[in-house]
């Protein structure tokens, strides 16, 4: 699927949306933080859904999002596995990218 109109973008913000706000990293959310506390790096993952391929794909564009953002030592690659995989899932089941 192509991100070319908004109501694609859209669509891609709140699959990607869903998935960040469940995995929560630091507690944040579940703590009283903003909903829109991981905003940036939402729109920063959507801007990547072109590069995203496969799990391990997507496992590196969260990792190098996070790490930018946050502590790299705390978002490795191996440490965003499950998140990715989680993103990858949903992309396919929403139909924005292909299995």
């Amino acid at each position: 699927m192509s991100l070319l109109s908004r109501k694609d973008y859209d669509k891609a913000i709140k699959v990607v949306t869903g998935v960040i706000h469940r995995w929560d990293p630091y507690g944040l959310l579940a703590g009283g933080a903003p909903q829109e506390e991981f905003d940036s790096e939402i729109q920063s993952l959507v801007a990547q859904i072109p590069r995203i391929d496969s799990k391990t794909d997507a496992a590196h564009a969260v990792s190098r999002i996070f790490s930018s953002a946050f502590e790299a030592e705390t978002f490795t690659v191996k440490k965003c596995r499950d998140v990715g995989n989680g993103l990858h899932a949903a992309l396919v089941a929403a139909g924005i990218i292909e299995a």
